[in-house]
């Protein structure tokens, strides 16, 4: 049986560092058996009864993935032409079918660029702080 979750949680970094929270935005919902959340997440969550709270960490493997290598390309700086490129920033393309997805820009010069196609949470182990507010089974 599935469920629409109803959590409040924060999220930190191997370092500590709150990178989400729902504090100040509202409960996040999620309904289990659909992928709508990273798989260690909803392993640990769905379980959980109304009222209760936990702590977990989660590997890569059980997030965002390992942070891999071949994930890096250099593409020709003249195929971002007209973008006034800094390093870290985000920029979102568009595969030939129609599929967006986005890049980290982590180097460039006056020739080439290179862009991580990593999620930028990968190779990370993540603790999440989670509240169940409300479960309730779906149809």
């Amino acid at each position: 049986m599935n469920y629409v979750c109803t959590v409040e949680y924060t999220l930190k970094d191997q370092n500590g560092n709150v990178i989400d929270s729902t504090e100040g935005r509202g409960a996040f919902t999620f309904t289990t058996g659909r992928n709508e959340v990273i798989p260690g997440f909803e392993r640990e969550v769905a379980p959980m009864e109304e009222g209760e709270e936990k702590t977990f960490s989660l590997p890569p493997e059980e997030a965002y993935g390992e942070y891999r290598e071949e994930l890096l390309e250099t593409v020709p700086r003249a195929a971002l032409e007209g973008i006034d490129l800094q390093k870290g920033m985000v920029l979102q393309g568009q595969t030939p079918d129609g599929q967006t997805f986005l890049v980290r820009v982590v180097d460039f010069d006056d020739e080439k660029a290179v862009l991580d196609h990593n999620h930028p949470l990968a190779g990370q182990t993540l603790t999440f702080t989670v509240k169940m507010l409300k479960k309730e089974p779906t149809e």
